[in-house]
This record gives structure tokens, sequence and C-alpha cells, in this order.
């Protein structure tokens, strides 16, 4: 059977297989959480998930021997350690711009963790969204706003700056010129 929905939360439940379209044009066909997990470019990236998934925007840099995304932030940019397979797919990349996608879940408050240090950046809470399960925390780091998916019990306030940490192994490079997957 064929079903045409706008709904992506519709087609994310009803399917088993589909095809993601733009301006009349095939972007991604696949399983729902293959789109989710391995997106092949930025629009289908940005199109499934909700909250949708977060966009960095800077270059991959080589510093002090190892890789780094570095943002577009003269205010201070996040730099976090690439290695990996994201490293291994940024390492082509040294110098270009590139897109650092990362989906809210994979974003977490590093207060009173061990977090590591390559990991993490600080933004400015804009709005803290407590939705039962889960708080939506709309962060901002001075050039990029992005959303995190938290804690219940985890409480902020507006203006309040905090650390999180960014999973890396849920991350995803897409070229900035060709918006593709790297």
């Amino acid at each position: 059977m064929i079903y045409v929905t706008h709904d992506q939360v519709e087609a994310m439940t009803m399917g088993d297989r589909i095809c993601v379209m733009k301006d009349g044009r095939v972007m991604q066909v696949a399983t729902p959480l293959e789109l989710y997990n391995r997106p092949e470019n930025l629009f289908v990236a940005g199109f499934m998930g909700s909250p949708p998934m977060n966009f960095f925007r800077g270059a991959v840099r080589l510093e002090g021997g190892s890789l780094r995304f570095v943002e577009d932030n003269p205010a201070g940019p996040i730099a976090v350690a690439l290695d990996g397979p994201l490293g291994r797919k940024g390492a082509d990349t040294v110098g270009r711009p590139v897109i650092l996608g990362i989906r809210p879940e994979a974003i977490r408050d590093s207060a009173g963790a061990d977090a590591d240090a390559g990991r993490t950046a600080e933004a400015r809470v804009e709005v803290s969204e407590p939705m039962g399960p889960e708080t939506l925390l709309y962060l901002n780091t001075g050039a990029t706003s992005f959303v995190a998916r938290v804690g219940p019990m985890d409480r902020f306030e507006a203006g309040q700056t905090i650390t999180v940490e960014f999973d890396l192994a849920r991350a995803h490079l897409f070229d900035a010129a060709t918006e593709l997957a790297l």
C-alpha cells in the first residue's frame, strides 16, 4: 500500500519504508529508523524527528594533532573533538565548511557528571520546557540556537549558562556546499 502524508510522525509510525521528497525530488528511501539514524542529507536530517536535529555551522580543524569541529562563532565557539567514525568522516574535510548535526536526545546537561571536556560546550538557556517525562531546553551558543532533551527532574532558568555534553557517537557531519552526509 502507498500512503501519502505530510505528517512525519504518522509516516514514522505507519510506514515500513518511507520516501522523503522535497520539491518533487526523492531525497531518501529507507525504513523509519534508517531515516532517523542515518540521514543521507541535511533535508532528511532536519525533517525527521520532533524536535528536529540541531545544526551547527563550522569547519573541521586540526588542532594539537587531533581533529576538532569548530563552530563559526566569534563569541566563543563550540570546539569538540572528532574521533572514531566521525573523525574518519571529517578527516577529508579539514578547513572546509561543514555542518555538525546532532539530535536533542544526544545532548545532555553535564553538571554532576563525568563529562569529557572535549565534548562539552557552554550555552545560555533561552527557555526550559518541562514536558512530564522529559524537559526540552532551548539553548544558544551565541551563534546557534539548539534544543536539548534532558531529564524531567532537571531544572533550569532562562538566562542561565550551562555546560552541555554532546554524544558524538550519535552525531553527523554534512558537507556545507552539497548538504550531503559525509
